[in-house]
């Protein structure tokens, strides 16, 4: 329980720190508007000949919408948080601390996701109502299965960034593997769905990890049903644990090639 408290204040701090420095959410609401609304248009003018891969218009938005606030909620500074701290050194006094360096980072990045997330998912909502109006098929019973599916996709992310962050022990610059990773995420679910993609490159995508970042949350929360529910999730948890223990065995290897090298 001492434990957990510890995590928690952290988690506090964060939130703390995130409403404390709120001018960056809210210009990051606006880009959020204006980029919504820019392909709204685009997928209009898409749709007028009619429903595309089993998606109706008002999906297709509301689609946009759930993978956006997804993106824009978990855009926390952990990459480049764990960059520094490598390459500057700062890491050999951080690792010291009565906190576990990987966890420490996982609370902090809490706060402001638990921020992120209020503050776009409100505007998320508004939007969607405004230019679609509500989402056609929507039951309340999908939300927890939903907040559990963006969860996992959340945290997989979250591990994804830690293992880049980690690699600058072995990398002097790792930004190409930040790119790499930051497009796959993008081509694989966030503009557009899987579905959208060709055959083959469907299947692959759905045996990778970065379409359950966005496009697992999404597709549920505009077409779920119980079937998808488990086709989903269990895949979310199993690439969760790998990313998990990806991350720790990163860290062990750098924090003891850190400690022969005297770091």
């Amino acid at each position: 329980m001492k434990t957990i408290r510890k995590y928690a204040v952290i988690i506090r701090v964060s939130l703390s720190n995130a409403v404390a420095y709120r001018a960056g959410v809210l210009s990051g609401l606006c880009f959020y508007t204006v980029f919504i609304y820019v392909f709204i248009c685009l997928w209009r003018a898409i749709y007028s000949e009619g429903s595309v891969r089993g998606y109706s218009y008002e999906q297709i938005v509301w689609y946009l919408i759930m993978t956006e606030l997804v993106s824009f909620a978990t855009q926390y500074s952990v990459y480049h948080d764990m960059n520094n701290d490598v390459k500057s050194g700062a890491i050999a006094y951080l690792i010291g601390r009565p906190v576990h360096y990987v966890f420490y980072q996982l609370a902090n990045a809490l706060g402001q996701i638990v921020w992120n997330l209020v503050c776009f998912g409100a505007l998320a909502a508004v939007l969607g109502f405004s230019f679609v109006g509500p989402l056609p098929g929507f039951r309340l019973a999908a939300l927890p299965p939903l907040l559990l599916s963006m969860a996992l996709g959340i945290f997989i992310n979250f591990f994804f960034l830690m293992m880049l962050g980690l690699s600058s022990f072995i990398m002097e610059d790792n930004f190409a593997l930040f790119l790499i990773y930051q497009k796959l995420v993008f081509m694989l679910g966030l503009f557009l769905p899987v579905e959208f993609l060709p055959d083959t490159i469907q299947k692959i995508a759905k045996l990778l990890p970065f379409s359950y970042v966005t496009w697992a949350p999404a597709k549920l929360f505009v077409d779920f049903s119980w079937p998808l529910f488990w086709s989903v999730v269990p895949v979310q948890i199993i690439w969760l644990a790998a990313t998990a223990t990806l991350t720790m065995l990163c860290y062990r290897g750098g924090v003891k090639k850190l400690q022969v090298n005297g770091g």
